[in-house]
């Protein structure tokens, strides 16, 4: 099957486009059929806000580009048409006659034609910049949000109990297709097409989630925001509890602690709704997760399902689950790289220091620059990439620190982070040097310009070879999710094993580190 063939993998409940049909009537289901499936697509990938589709200017709002629009409507025109500027339709012609049911767009002075007021169900809310010169955030989409009505609608929907959604087909794409028929086409979960691997290497669609834990993590969630507004009613405090295995400390203004803020909390929710929906969609523990290759060739959850929501989300849905982690992953591919062409040089000991005392180096920067030790990660991640230690709203080390003057002016001073910064400028040189056209461990060929890009795909490269490897050596069931550098389980394993397994397919001394959901 030739690849502009081959089954789409946005998937949307089909029991929210029959409630669609029967809240909305007539003005939805005389629509086209592909533009009702893209406005249910985008009612059920944007009826509430989480951190994988919040806009970047306006928290409140989602962005949808012109490559989602285009997916979901096939003409950003006919969208506008339809939601924003009004529209005509005319019954579709067949070689028997005009057909009475089923419509097309078309321009309002066609013979036979209907004209019809916009739809409003989607309302534009932020422009998209074209340059930094527009607002200085490079790459921002247009910003969307549902109108109150479609909001009402989808929230309703998400009550319904299963026997209210009988005549669902459950989770499909806009043709009709099921996750298990999509995934017959692609060998698996995993869709492939810019790198050299091979789609046989692959794992299930199917990812089996715990009901009754996220059940319960809804409910500790919910609690928690109960009793913080109680709290700010009476102006006081509160005490520490645990959610999703982490403490969270209620105060009179957010639960603080570890990120349980009252509007991660709330997103934590929308998450746990999602999951619980399509489960009931599927009248199944079992859901479907579709992974695709960004640039650099990672595996991006479609819709960033489970591996892109909240940690405690995620260890709630697999509770049970075991998760192996690259131990400074690549920080340490970066050494044996170098060590490979014989390389070294005095900047690269905080880089082995690192490797070989990951935690304890977090935690004394953590305790230096008065931040949390997640900041820390976020941090030498970038600096890893070639991110500039500047004060500079326009590098990785603003984003890192959220814009937090003092705290970025302790980091550019921080000595041990500047020998780190000096570390991979030196070994930018030896790895990449003044090539442009770069071609990282899974065949993935691109011309690259900056240092951090440049960096990113070679590392995560490598990163991506060795989930390869492991997938290649794991029953594919057996995998409940892929997650950048780490990859989690059904089952147990050894350490040591995954150890040998890598060692022996790509010749790197790795080590794995392994936490229980």
């Amino acid at each position: 099957m030739s690849k502009s063939n081959l089954p789409l993998i946005d998937l949307f409940p089909h029991s929210l486009q029959l409630e669609a049909q029967q809240v909305l009537g007539e003005e939805f289901s005389r629509l086209p059929k592909r533009i009702q499936t893209g406005y249910t697509t985008a009612f059920w990938q944007h009826s509430n806000i989480i951190k994988h589709n919040k806009h970047n200017r306006q928290p409140d709002s989602f962005p949808m580009g012109t490559a989602e629009v285009s997916r979901n409507f096939t003409d950003p025109r006919d969208f506008r048409k339809v939601n924003d500027n009004g529209y005509a339709l005319r019954p579709k012609r067949t070689r028997w006659g005009s057909t009475e049911t089923i419509f097309m767009l078309c321009k309002d002075r066609t013979g036979g034609a209907t004209s019809y007021p916009a739809t409003k169900w989607i309302n534009k809310t932020v422009r998209a910049f074209e340059s930094w010169s527009e607002g200085g955030v490079k790459g921002t989409l247009n910003g969307y949000k549902l109108s109150p009505k479609i909001q009402k609608l989808v929230d309703d929907w998400f009550e319904k109990p299963i026997e209210a959604i009988s005549e669902s087909k459950g989770m499909i794409n806009r043709n009709g297709e099921s996750a298990q028929e999509i995934a017959s086409n692609y060998g698996g979960a995993i869709i492939r097409d810019i790198s050299s691997t091979s789609n046989s290497i692959n794992i299930s669609e199917l990812i089996r989630i715990d009901i009754n834990s996220l059940i319960g993590h809804k409910e500790e969630l919910t609690n928690a925001l109960t009793k913080t507004a109680q709290e700010e009613a009476k102006g006081r405090g509160g005490d520490e509890e645990a959610l999703g295995g982490v403490k969270v400390k209620h105060t009179s203004t957010t639960l603080s602690s570890n990120g349980f803020t009252r509007e991660s909390n709330r997103q934590r929710i929308y998450e746990i709704n999602r999951l619980l929906a399509t489960s009931r969609e599927q009248n199944s523990p079992l859901i479907p997760v579709f992974y695709k290759e960004a640039k650099t060739g990672r595996y991006t959850a479609q819709s960033a399902i489970l591996q892109g929501y909240h940690r405690s989300v995620r260890y709630a849905a697999l509770r049970g689950c075991y998760e192996y982690d690259l131990e400074a992953a690549h920080q340490n591919l970066l050494v044996q790289l170098l060590d490979r062409q014989q390389v070294d040089f005095p900047e690269l000991e905080v880089v082995r220091e690192y490797v070989s005392n990951k935690q304890g180096t977090r935690e004394k920067l953590a305790t230096d620059l008065k931040t949390s030790i997640d900041t820390v990660k976020e941090i030498i991640q970038a600096l890893t990439y070639g991110a500039q230690l500047t004060n500079n709203e326009r590098q990785k080390i603003y984003e890192a620190c959220k814009g937090d003057e003092q705290l970025i002016e302790r980091v550019i001073n921080n000595p041990w982070l500047k020998k780190l910064a000096s570390t991979f400028k030196i070994a930018h040189k030896h790895l990449v040097g003044d090539t442009k056209v770069i071609k990282n461990a899974v065949g993935i060929e691109r011309e690259i310009e900056t240092k951090a890009k440049a960096m990113a795909h070679i590392l995560q490269g490598y990163e991506r070879l060795i989930l390869d490897v492991l997938i290649t050596n794991s029953e594919p069931n057996d995998v409940a999710l892929l997650v950048h550098d780490c990859i989690v389980y059904y089952t147990p394993k050894s350490t040591a094993e995954l150890t040998r397994i890598v060692k022996e397919s790509t010749g790197f001394d790795l080590e794995f580190s392994m936490k229980q959901y």
